[in-house]
């Protein structure tokens, strides 16, 4: 023994020395000595097992530097050793009381750390661990629970060391390592996480088969990490798993979704990953079971007919594993899409639309299933999207998946066609801005709606459709609206993905007994197609009267798919026809030129369907109408929901232009040159036909509004009038307010109708005027009491029928905004039936003060229509208008004397009179014609009868409206009767010459006619005379603008009756000498006209200067008519009144006017 062996024996010896100095410089010694003589090739022979004894004992040192040197030297021991066999020993079990302890012994992190290495560097030797095993898993067992997140990595790192060395205990023990390594699956450090993933993926290979099943559930929480390294490493062990575990056939059904979902991850990398994965897999599936999969494999049909683009066609060993998982995996997701977790939810929403993609045909058998689990999924994301803010969001929410064979425009690429891509939800950015949930909610039923498109497509309808048409009739809105929008958002997504010649097939149980009745007239098909059965179903009064957002969005969905597959029709047939006007080549839309000629047929017979187009018409308006109250009209999302129907019927209307064209309609034919669409782009969407004009969308209304009408009369006709609540009121209220002229065009003579074919012939808007009587009861006095009683005939309360012929009445004044539809209702048949059946009936008082807003509409409508039926388009212009020349000179004289004159009539009036009277063009500007001298003397006289009991309301905008309409009703008279038919002309053309005027009717016969303009009693002539202490009580009134409204009346009163006060007084000698005559007053009414200027005088002297000085307007014209009466009586009235200066400028005109 040479001399340094000696000193390294003696500091072996010294290592246990009581010193901590003594016994660190010994280690310092030692580790100088290894270093030094192990760097030496002759370590073979040297006596490793001799220092572990004393070296590892060192280990359990109480101070932390002396550990750490120890361990540092152990290190160096082991690394330097070929065969560290005489080294464990010793070693292992110091380890063990170090690292393998319930309670923490090393209280140094970085200590424990180096120490854990230890173990590291005699994994990396060559030897035989086996009777070690135990040793390895008791402290790794505890390492992995410690705090120190760097020891939990290393310990991930040691587990699979351990188990690559293939030992048979470690296969048999491992169980014990497994509980405390999950563990680390949830911790904060995502490095962790991820060792510790990479570590179960590699045990489970080495392990017991059945441990797989305790590392499913805590995988599967780790798809669902936020880190994308995460996924990606679940994805790599799962599908290693599937390749390479030993009984990994008894685990297909629990890891397919694992790695399932990693073909629509979010991130880039784990998609390409997944999809790497398991085509291989697929591959060795199909190769370990070639013998079962033969037939498959040499039969294979080839790829769907209708395959969405942008998706790879799994290879078979895939589609295999996925059908025989099939009937446990759908199920548990529909029950998972019931979730309380948003992610889990999420996810599975995610998988559904992959499994369906991979059982392709097989989808049918598990149809029942999958209609169940989307519809409840749907629901439940419905329902969670409650605010009307985040409703927008559900508008336009199917997903743009396209198909193999599906005519696209260039700029409609939708999908991505590297990949799985195309099944990753992808949410505008517009609405990702709102809440957490809300946006959760919307990739979940974009997912599902992805998954209904692609069961449409492999599912035939008329599989589906039953299936799904159950649901939707135990589906309703007052029990469950969201469960109702949900089953929509799903027929939706079936119809936007089955084949058109699906949807145009026949049901297997659709004969003649069971044949559905698709006209109201009780008109029946010979056979009817399922897309004509979805529509149908969607047309009933139960869905055209949904209020809930959800199902308005819904419903708005179904009919723009269906829209779709119209333009999708009109697109082939354009594309096809070598006899089309228009250059396809031309076409910024054209995608597609060639198609087979079973599209061709299919799209001709889906465009030979005008039933359909008119189905979609009724439910667009109903969509627009209905609502649940006046205000949801102006939220966001009716506001996106009325842009979106117009939006679609001018996409409905311009496939109705196609239909029209390639028939040959000589409208469409002669269609206007500049009736081209507006250069507007869409919102929502990019369409594939250009969108209608305004021209095509009158004519859509010209075609189908007059169905719809008798639909609505039909209805009336089985159930009686409408209540304010009612669908068909709605519908009916939106038509009128967008229907425009198309009113009063006549439908195409081609046009099938449901009743009498004379009907065809007419416009719509006696229809209209039928509606308006019978369906809103303007025709009819308000029920009786003993109706309104419970037991009563009546099923309307008083309010309720108030509420009811008060939307009837703002129809009515509605229908005279639109310039045409105005002037027709202006002519004396229209605007007969309207005073006499929907006006007039209501100006009847009653008690109340619901009568009174009856009351009130009723004569504000009036007001509208008797504007029609005069040309009058400004009502403060008027009376301007109505002026004679002499009145204009009165003005202007009066403006130049009077100031408070001028300011009354203003400055703009009394210069251009001014002006006028100067260029002696003192006739009327504007020529206006009048269709009231057609009507009937016994319509006026009710109507004056009418407006005089109005005067007295208590309501006073219904005093005005009365004031107005006398107004417009004097100077209407005197207006140029209209000539409405050429071929009968008035055999009159002075109204106060006619015998509607001057004559007596006594049922229905005239008596004989006046010799002068003086009318016989009673007749309307004389009903007007003796109507003006009605407008001089008016003068009365509390409110000074209803005052000053009677004074315009009491004008043109006069100007009405000016030739019946005056009588011709010319003398022999005059008409010698052919002087013109000189008017005065007719002795007979000589009491009338002191009367009549009595009642102005106190309002001459009236406190307010406006009122003074409009009836000195009034005033000043009676004295142009009887200047004798009226001077008198200023004259005697001036020392009475406080402005005396008024009267004397009032005498002052008369006297010169005389």
């Amino acid at each position: 023994m040479n001399t340094v062996d000696l000193v390294t024996d003696r500091n072996l010896i010294l290592l246990a020395d009581d010193n901590r100095f003594v016994r660190k410089k010994a280690l310092n010694d030692i580790q100088a000595y290894l270093t030094e003589r192990l760097n030496a090739d002759d370590c073979v022979d040297f006596p490793f097992s001799s220092y572990a004894p004393g070296l590892s004992a060192s280990l359990n040192d109480n101070i932390e530097v002396n550990r750490e040197l120890a361990i540092a030297v152990n290190n160096l021991l082991i690394s330097s050793s070929c065969d560290c066999s005489g080294i464990l020993p010793s070693l292992l079990p110091v380890l063990v009381k170090r690292l393998g302890q319930k309670e923490t012994v090393e209280p140094s992190e970085e200590l424990r750390l180096e120490t854990l290495r230890l173990l590291k560097v005699i994994l990396e030797k060559s030897v035989d661990i086996s009777p070690y095993v135990d040793d390895f898993l008791l402290i790794l067992q505890h390492s992995f629970l410690d705090s120190y997140h760097e020891v939990k990595k290393l310990s991930c790192i040691i587990i699979q060391e351990l188990a690559k060395k293939k030992s048979h205990r470690f296969y048999q023990a491992s169980e014990s390592v497994v509980a405390p390594l999950l563990s680390n699956l949830v911790h904060q450090h995502s490095k962790v996480r991820l060792a510790t993933v990479q570590a179960v993926g590699t045990v489970m290979i080495y392990s017991h088969g059945k441990l797989v099943e305790q590392t499913i559930a805590p995988l599967t929480q780790r798809l669902f990490d936020t880190a994308s390294s995460i996924r990606y490493g679940v994805i790599e062990v799962v599908g290693s798993w599937l390749l390479d575990l030993p009984d990994r056939y008894s685990y297909h059904t629990k890891l397919l979704p694992l790695i399932l979902s990693g073909l629509v991850d979010d991130s880039t990398d784990v998609r390409d990953l997944a999809e790497d994965l398991w085509h291989d897999i697929g591959l060795k599936f199909e190769k370990e079971n070639e013998e079962q999969l033969k037939d498959k494999l040499d039969f294979d049909k080839g790829l769907p007919s209708r395959y969405p683009l942008g998706c790879k066609r799994p290879v078979i060993g895939c589609r295999e594993l996925v059908y025989r998982s099939a009937s446990r995996l759908l199920p548990a997701l529909s029950r998972d899409l019931g979730d309380w977790q948003a992610s889990t939810r999420s996810k599975a929403a995610s998988l559904i639309p992959v499994l369906i993609l991979h059982l392709e045909q097989a989808t049918t058998q598990h149809t029942q299933h999958i209609l169940t689990g989307l519809g409840t999924g749907l629901t439940d994301a419905i329902s969670r999207i409650a605010s009307s803010t985040s409703s927008v969001a559900l508008l336009r929410l199917v997903p743009p998946l396209a198909f193999h064979g599906q005519p696209l425009p260039k700029t409609e690429l939708s999908v991505n066609q590297s990949g799985p891509d195309t099944l990753v939800p992808r949410l505008p950015q517009s609405l990702t801005t709102g809440s957490t949930e809300t946006t959760e909610s919307l990739k979940v039923i974009h997912q599902l709606l992805l998954a209904a498109q692609l069961t449409g497509s492999l599912v035939e309808a008329k599989l589906w459709w039953p299936l799904l048409k159950s649901c939707l009739g135990r589906c309703t809105e007052s029990v469950a609206p969201a469960s109702l929008a949900g089953h929509l958002f799903l027929l939706a997504g079936f119809i936007c993905g089955s084949p058109t010649r699906e949807l145009l097939s026949y049901l297997a149980n659709d004969s003649p007994s069971n044949q559905l009745q698709i006209t109201n007239g009780g008109s029946q098909t010979s056979s009817c197609t399922i897309l004509r059965h979805i529509v149908s179903q969607l047309s009933g009064d139960d869905l055209l009267s949904v209020i809930s957002f959800g199902a308005k969005a819904a419903l708005l969905e179904c009919v723009l798919v269906i829209v779709r597959r119209l333009e999708e029709a009109v697109f082939i047939l354009r594309s096809s026809s070598s006899s089309m006007s228009m250059e396809i080549g031309n076409d910024p839309t054209n995608f597609h030129t060639e198609f087979p000629s079973e599209a061709i047929s299919t799209a001709e017979a889906l465009f030979d369907d005008s039933e359909l187009r008119s189905r979609l018409f009724q439910i667009l308006l109903a969509l627009g109408a209905v609502w649940a109250d006046g205000a949801t009209t102006s939220t966001d999302f009716g506001t996106a929901l009325l842009q979106l129907t117009d939006e679609a019927m001018c996409r409905l209307a311009a496939c109705e232009r196609e239909f029209g064209i390639r028939s040959g309609d000589p409208v469409y034919l002669t269609r206007p040159a500049d009736s081209k669409p507006e250069a507007t782009k869409s919102l929502f969407q990019t369409n594939l036909l250009e969108l209608g004009s305004s021209w095509d969308v009158d004519q859509l209304y010209t075609r189908y509004m007059l169905q719809l009408f008798q639909r609505l009369e039909a209805g009336q006709t089985e159930f009686g009038s409408w209540h304010p609540r009612s669908v068909g009121l709605a519908i009916f209220s939106r038509c009128l307010q967008t229907a425009g002229s198309a009113l009063l065009m006549r439908p195409s003579s081609g046009l099938k109708t449901d009743q009498d074919n004379s009907l065809a012939t007419e416009t719509c808007l006696p229809i209209v005027l039928r509606l308006l009587e019978r369906g809103c009861r303007l025709d009819r006095v308000a029920g009786a009491d003993t109706e309104k009683s419970p037991g009563g005939s009546d099923p309307l309360t008083m309010a309720s029928e108030a509420e009811l012929r008060l939307r009837g009445l703002i129809l009515l004044t509605r229908l005279t905004d639109n310039g045409p539809v105005r002037t027709i209702l202006a002519s004396p048949t229209h605007l007969s039936r309207c005073l006499t059946h929907l006006v007039l009936p209501a100006c009847v008082w009653r008690a109340g003060r619901t009568a009174e807003a009856m009351r009130k509409a009723a004569v504000t409508c009036l007001v509208a229509l008797m504007a029609a039926a005069t040309s009058t388009y400004d009502l403060t212009e008027a009376n301007v208008d109505s002026r004679t020349a002499d009145e204009i000179r009165l003005d202007v004289w009066l403006c130049d004397h009077v100031e408070s004159v001028r300011q009354l009539l203003g400055p703009k009036t009394c210069e251009c009179d001014r002006n006028r009277v100067k260029e002696n063009e003192v006739t009327p500007n504007i020529t206006r014609t009048s269709s009231l001298p057609h009507l009937p003397s016994s319509i006026l006289s009710l109507l004056l009868a009418r407006l005089g009991g109005l005067l007295e309301d208590e309501l006073e905008a219904t005093r005005r409206m009365a004031c107005l309409n006398l107004t417009i009703l004097f100077n209407g008279l005197l207006l140029q009767p209209c000539a409405w038919d050429q071929n009968e002309r008035l055999p009159w053309t002075d109204f106060l010459s006619s015998p509607t005027w001057l004559a007596v009717f006594a049922d229905g016969q005239p008596v004989s006619m006046p010799s002068n303009f003086c009318p016989l009693p009673n007749s309307l002539g004389d009903q007007i005379y003796r109507f003006y202490p009605n407008l001089i009580k008016r003068l009365n009134d509390a409110k000074d603008q209803i005052r000053l409204l009677v004074t315009e009346t009491l004008n043109a009163w006069l100007r009405l009756v000016n030739r019946m006060l005056t009588c011709s007084s010319q003398s022999q000698v005059d008409r010698d000498t052919a002087t013109p005559n000189r008017q005065t007053v007719n002795p007979v009414h000589s009491a009338v006209i002191d009367d009549f200027i009595q009642g102005l005088l106190p309002h001459l002297d009236d406190a307010d200067e406006r009122i003074r000085a409009a009836v000195a307007r009034v005033m000043i014209r009676i004295g142009r008519i009887a200047p004798t009466q009226a001077r008198t009586a200023l004259v005697s009235a001036r020392e009475r009144h406080r402005a005396v200066e008024l009267c004397n400028q009032l005498v002052q005109s008369i006297q010169l006017c005389d």
